[in-house]
């Protein structure tokens, strides 16, 4: 009997493959096992090394950046809490002046005012000119005058009585004589029929001129107005907060007979004979405000 033949050789080489390769594989997972730790270490070094700046580089920033962010909101906050109290107190200022320097009277200072009143007893005053001529049946001192429309050396057997009442300082009050002719101007104004002007004559010099003017106004009565003119000097306008003009203050040009003066407020002046003063020439721009303007022109003596 024969013996078997052999296995081809090319079997042998494919079953040697398959053990090579299995000890191959062992051999790699063993050496590591079991060489030294330097390799080890190595690979854990540069596994290490190339994850960890990357890792932990920005974690430690993190809280460096973090404590600028949480400052940059506190110093906001202070910045707008400062601009708030500025606005605040920029916004009351200008409220505080404008109610120190409001308002009126910046302009003139109130003075003595004058007033004159002629009444014929029994009979309503009426609002233009006046005229009184009679006879002074009281003191001829005032303010209040008794007058009798009785003509001076007439014999009347009934009386006709009348009176003249008068509001001015007392030094410029007029001393009336035995017979005066009296003129007083009454003119529509705010709140009414208003006084506006005096003259007084002594009727015993009919030629001669009134010896006494007094007014509230740039203007003499209408019966005196050939003998004393006036008028406005503008001195200084001020501003009037929440009114209906400026304020304004004058002197009084006076032209008496020919003879000129102007007077500034509160002052006196010659005007030959007769002296002229100016007790208060302004007004204030409120509305409806009166005129401030009052001045009397006497004669001397």
């Amino acid at each position: 009997m024969r013996a078997p033949a052999p296995p081809p050789t090319y079997y042998l080489y494919r079953m040697t493959c398959p053990y090579r390769a299995a000890l191959t594989t062992l051999l790699a997972l063993a050496l590591p096992a079991c060489g030294d730790d330097t390799a080890s270490t190595s690979f854990g070094a540069s596994t290490t090394d190339t994850t960890g700046p990357a890792t932990t580089d920005p974690t430690t920033d993190a809280p460096t950046t973090a404590l600028p962010t949480t400052d940059t909101p506190d110093t906001t906050s202070t910045s707008t809490s400062t601009a708030t109290t500025t606005t605040d107190a920029t916004t009351e200022d200008p409220t505080a002046t404008t109610a120190t320097t409001g308002g009126p009277g910046v302009c003139g200072v109130d003075g003595e005012s004058v007033l004159a009143e002629l009444v014929h007893v029994g009979e309503p005053v009426p609002c233009g000119p006046l005229e009184f001529t009679g006879q002074l049946v009281s003191d001829p001192k005032g303010p209040i005058w008794q007058l009798d429309a009785c003509p001076c050396g007439a014999d009347c057997l009934v009386p006709d009585p009348w009176t003249l009442t008068m509001q001015a300082p007392a030094e410029w009050l007029p001393t009336l004589p035995a017979c005066p002719r009296i003129v007083v101007d009454r003119q529509m104004g705010f709140g009414g029929c208003q006084f506006a002007a005096v003259s007084i004559w002594d009727s015993q010099q009919p030629n001669g001129p009134a010896f006494y003017h007094a007014g509230a106004g740039f203007q003499a009565t209408t019966a005196a107005q050939d003998e004393l003119t006036l008028a406005p000097v503008p001195v200084q306008t001020c501003d009037c907060e929440a009114c209906c003009g400026p304020d304004e203050l004058w002197d009084i040009a006076f032209d008496l007979l020919a003879v000129q003066a102007t007077v500034a407020e509160g002052q006196t002046a010659q005007l030959d004979t007769f002296t002229a003063i100016n007790l208060e020439s302004h007004r204030s721009g409120l509305c409806d405000a009166p005129l401030d303007v009052h001045w009397v022109v006497r004669q001397a003596g």
